[in-house]
């Protein structure tokens, strides 16, 4: 069983985030394993095993990012770091040496600043961009596209998620550096 299959939904990515978390909470209590501590052991088991697969799926599903990642894993894909453009290997090595002084202790709280907005800029582009993608995803899935149609968005998909990544990672070690 699949984590869409958990929460009874199609493999689309436009998920409601209270629907989510509505049905999370119905199917945290149906398997609780308190409500499980007389019953034979098959069903205790299988109650914590439950409940482990509903709060890992739920985990997943909640994050665009980590649903996407979780898409492409059920249909054979991953992103590919090796694939990344050039100009944004670019970007990526100037706010890395900005990082740099940073870590060093060498940059005022404006360049920081500066670096930071710079940063969430860049990601809030790959957000919009994945979200695209995201809704062409779903858009295939409703009309039936065929399966070559599908896999290409799918490598789109990873294609986004893999120059994010590197974007996401700079945000990440500003964040712990300063």
């Amino acid at each position: 069983m699949d984590y869409f299959e958990v929460f009874g939904l199609p493999r689309a990515l436009a998920i409601d985030p209270s629907t989510l978390e509505k049905t999370f909470h119905q199917l945290s209590r149906k398997y609780h394993p308190d409500y499980f501590t007389t019953a034979p052991e098959s069903e205790r088991v299988q109650a914590v095993r439950m409940t482990a697969l509903i709060n890992d799926a739920y985990r997943t599903l909640r994050n665009p990012v980590t649903r996407v990642e979780y898409l492409l894993a059920l249909e054979g894909f991953k992103a590919d770091g090796s694939k990344v453009p050039q100009s944004l290997l670019m970007e990526v090595f100037e706010i890395n040496e900005q990082l740099e002084e940073v870590r060093a202790g060498r940059a005022s709280i404006e360049e920081i600043d500066s670096l930071r907005a710079q940063i969430r800029e860049k990601r809030e582009q790959f957000d919009r961009e994945l979200q695209k993608a995201s809704d062409e995803w779903d858009d295939l899935l409703k009309v039936g596209a065929p399966e070559p149609k599908r896999k290409e968005q799918l490598k789109k998909l990873a294609e986004i998620l893999s120059e994010s990544s590197y974007i996401r990672n700079l945000e990440h070690e500003l964040d712990n550096a300063g």
